[in-house]
């Protein structure tokens, strides 16, 4: 694919979402992918809840642990 300067450009600005002049992982991704709708967003809140065993809002390896066996 063969882009003009002026065309890379705001595809890059598309991609760089908070404007630092690099785009990352998390950016690239958004722009490739786009936003979850809201059926996707429910169903990552809801596995989200079931690894945050103690509600902190913040999954750790001891709460993964409790739920899955790695063997």
């Amino acid at each position: 694919m063969q882009v003009n300067p002026e065309e890379a450009f705001v595809l890059f600005s598309l991609f760089d979402v908070n404007q630092d002049g690099n785009i990352s992982y998390d950016e690239f991704l958004r722009g490739v992918v786009g936003e979850m709708n809201q059926a996707r967003k429910q169903l990552v809140r809801r596995a989200f809840e079931k690894l945050d065993r103690n509600g902190s809002g913040q999954v750790d390896l001891d709460e993964i642990k409790q739920l899955y066996n790695a063997k």
